[in-house]
């Protein structure tokens, strides 16, 4: 009829069935015998807080249901037994009572004293009455709210019941944790869990089942968790970000989620998704995209930034930079700056690519960067130097391509010792006699001896015929020629000054980059509100400890008037 779940429909419940429970109190009291609840009879019992036949005659029920309690002594049956029969001791009746509900269920005792408290009957303490009354309540998590903070103390169960009436809002006291945390509901945990009242350090797993507790693990040390017991939980957010941080490919959800949008721009440097990723990314990493992106306008950035090699693609696609590239700034803009002037060469702008290459050379470059780093620098300056040969000061220009070349092949790399023959048997060869030294791929913009150089072939011719570029299409069809010349004979394609010597030199690295990876987040709630049921349960074990709060005598009161 309700849906417990729901706090509103919960709240109703409580209130129908506590009406339900009074009207059948009324309909039991209706149809039994006047036992004793005579006008005099109510004076001997207004002794003991007792006002009015109804609430006599609840008592009367009461006592009844605890003279069949097997546990109590022959003093206690015997005092219940002479009150049931209309001679109530003030002084013994008290105790004893609390001895019978002391044997019986929790859910009896929270009925009984439920029963009591409608009627009036304060058999309690001041504080205990206080806390009975908010037991009583259908609305406890209202009257918890409103209520001055000394009446929220109590012992472990009560603690308990009123952090779940008011959803963790009250936290559990940490002398009482030891005591609720085996049998609490998971939900209510959930509830300390989400208001800071119970942490990592009270390790509620410990004293929970396997199932409890590796969910109680995921929500408060989620660092604690490995990939089987992730898997175990279902917890797809954990196994994407361990999926990520491995470099393993990930599926793709819908809607994209954080790592979708971090394997895109990432990975795949897809710029359109910077956004979408900025919107996706917690505050602080957001934070570290906007400052990367930022740097991007001057190729400036924070040093733990640029070592993290795993942001390099994305700053590298970010930064265009029109000025030659200084390499001993960091890693990273070695790399740049060496990319930069083979993009330049490829392009045909040699002047340019002069000006970077320039840049390695300096004693500080050679000095302080690494040794492969270096022999692609001397090999892109000795190309430089071989195209820029045809013009004035070609001679010079061929032996300072030789120095370079010598450079790079003194390692005694293959590749760099063909360049250097080549560069040798230019120089020794007459001007006149000497044919194209470039290399026909860089010379159309292709990496040497790229696939597909055939049809990038035609298409350029294309463009450029489409354009009226004559001189272009030209030297289109001369280095078409020139690769097929070569192909034709034994040496092939190794006629052709190469560079890179490595290719993977240029490459950029395929790192995870950790800067912009989100920290890892306890896992989300999963389970419901707190059900009726459950909170009925925890008031159940609350009541029970309110027989602490009994009182062993009878109020003060006066045997003609209301109780005071």
């Amino acid at each position: 009829m309700y849906d417990m779940t729901d706090p509103v429909a919960a709240r109703r419940a409580a209130i129908a069935a506590e009406k339900e429970r009074l009207a059948r109190a009324r309909e039991r009291r209706s149809s039994r015998e006047p036992a004793g609840a005579n006008g005099f009879a109510q004076r001997k019992w207004r002794w003991l807080g007792v006002n009015g036949a109804e609430a006599v005659d609840t008592v009367l029920a009461v006592l009844k249901d605890l003279l069949e309690a097997p546990t109590l002594t022959d003093g206690q049956r015997d005092t219940l037994n002479r009150a049931a029969t209309g001679a109530p001791d003030r002084e013994a009746l008290l105790p004893a009572v609390r001895a019978g509900l002391a044997t019986l269920e929790p859910q009896d005792v929270l009925g009984h004293l439920r029963a009591l408290w409608a009627v009036g009957v304060r058999w309690l303490n001041e504080p205990g009455s206080e806390r009975c009354r908010i037991l009583c309540s259908t609305a406890p998590g209202i009257e918890l709210v409103n209520v001055r903070h000394r009446a929220i103390s109590g012992g472990p169960a009560f603690s308990l019941f009123a952090t779940a009436a008011t959803r963790g809002a009250i936290p559990v006291p940490n002398a009482h944790l030891p005591h609720v945390l085996p049998w609490a509901p998971l939900s209510v945990i959930d509830d300390l869990v989400d208001h800071g009242g119970l942490m990592a350090e009270d390790r509620p797993w410990e004293v929970r089942d396997e199932a409890d507790a590796l969910y109680l693990r995921a929500r408060l040390a989620p660092s604690s968790i490995g990939s089987q017991e992730a898997a175990r939980l279902g917890w797809d957010d954990f196994l994407r970000r361990r999926a990520f941080l491995g470099g393993n490919t990930i599926v793709r959800q819908e809607p994209e989620d954080v790592w979708d949008l971090l394997y895109d721009v990432v990975a795949d440097v897809h710029l359109p998704s910077l956004d979408a990723l900025d919107t996706a990314l917690p505050r602080a990493q957001q934070i570290e995209l906007r400052n990367l992106k930022s740097g991007a306008l001057n190729g400036q950035w924070a040093m733990e930034t640029v070592r993290d090699k795993g942001l390099w693609k994305l700053m590298a696609a970010l930064w265009r930079p029109t000025e030659p590239v200084d390499p001993t700034r960091s890693d990273f803009h070695a790399l740049v700056a060496l990319r930069r002037a083979y993009d330049l060469i490829k392009s045909g702008d040699m002047a340019e690519a002069d000006r970077q290459v320039e840049a390695f050379l300096r004693k500080r470059a050679v000095d302080s960067l690494p040794a492969e780093l270096m022999r692609e620098a001397y090999t892109l300056a000795a190309y430089v130097a071989v195209a820029m040969s045809a013009g004035a000061g070609g001679s010079a220009k061929l032996a300072l391509a030789e120095e370079h070349a010598l450079k790079a092949a003194e390692t005694g790399d293959a590749t760099a010792e063909r360049n250097l023959a080549l560069v040798r048997t230019w120089r020794n060869t007459l001007r006149n006699q000497r044919g194209p030294m470039t290399n026909p791929f860089l010379d159309l913009g292709l990496d040497h001896a790229a696939e597909g150089w055939e049809r990038h072939c035609r298409d350029l011719f294309r463009r450029h015929e489409l354009a009226g570029d004559q001189a272009s299409q030209a030297r289109v069809n001369q280095a078409e020629d020139r690769i097929h010349d070569a192909l034709r004979h034994e040496a092939g394609l190794d006629v052709f000054f190469r560079l890179p010597l490595v290719r993977s030199h240029y490459e950029m690295p395929d790192a995870v980059p950790r800067q912009l990876v989100p920290p890892l987040e306890p896992m989300a709630r999963r389970t419901p509100p707190t059900s009726g049921t459950d909170l009925e349960a925890i008031r159940a074990r609350a009541a029970v400890e309110l027989l602490d709060d009994f009182r062993s005598t009878a109020p003060h009161l006066d045997r003609h008037g209301p109780t005071r």
